[in-house]
């Protein structure tokens, strides 16, 4: 898998563009504090510079080496400091209750992974830490454009909810909404968004 990406990222140009996604941005626009925020699957590092700007502590990871390379010049360039490793979300370790936030944007992975990486993320948070996420949604399947196009990558509202149910659920919601994202994401798209607190 980290081939295919290593080949989308290689390229000059940022995939998904530079500016976050907008439901990271209300997010952490709308926080009344900072502390410490994971961003798992990170890509070439837009959300997790601009959380890193609004003085965040972050740490990302990515299994594309390429990701990680474009993600770091764009903290660069921004002038932030991020914590950035090459794994894949099966290698991720828990950290006992030490992050404040975690995001997964666009972090397609099957289910049974979901809700590994669900227990993980939970025992990784704080108390009151919340986690941030934004997917494509099943039916988004239909529209044969952008986005995976294996249904067992797509989700669910009820599912959202199952595999991470270990979250207090405080929003969340299936939507069709028009993104610009880049070259990789641009036009409408079916999607779901969920907020859950520990």
């Amino acid at each position: 898998m980290s081939n295919f990406w290593d080949e989308i990222y290689k390229k000059s140009e940022y995939y998904y563009g530079t500016k976050p996604n907008d439901f990271l941005k209300q997010f952490v626009e709308g926080q009344g504090f900072r502390g410490r925020m994971l961003f798992p699957g990170e890509g070439e590092g837009r959300n997790a510079v601009f959380a890193a700007k609004h003085g965040w502590t972050v740490e990302a990871f990515d299994s594309s080496v390429e990701a990680r390379k474009k993600a770091m010049a764009l903290a660069e360039s921004e002038k932030v400091k991020i914590f950035y490793n090459s794994y894949s979300i099966e290698h991720f370790s828990v950290k006992n209750e030490y992050f404040n936030a975690a995001a997964l944007i666009y972090v397609h992975i099957p289910s049974a992974l979901r809700r590994e990486l669900s227990l993980k993320l939970w025992e990784s948070m704080t108390i009151g830490g919340k986690l941030v996420i934004e997917v494509f949604a099943k039916k988004h399947l239909l529209r044969n454009t952008f986005g995976p196009k294996d249904e067992k990558l797509l989700v669910s509202l009820e599912e959202i909810e199952k595999d991470f149910g270990c979250f207090r659920t405080e929003y969340v919601e299936a939507k069709t909404i028009s993104l610009s994202e880049g070259i990789g994401h641009t036009g409408e798209a079916d999607i779901i968004r969920f907020i859950g607190r520990k």
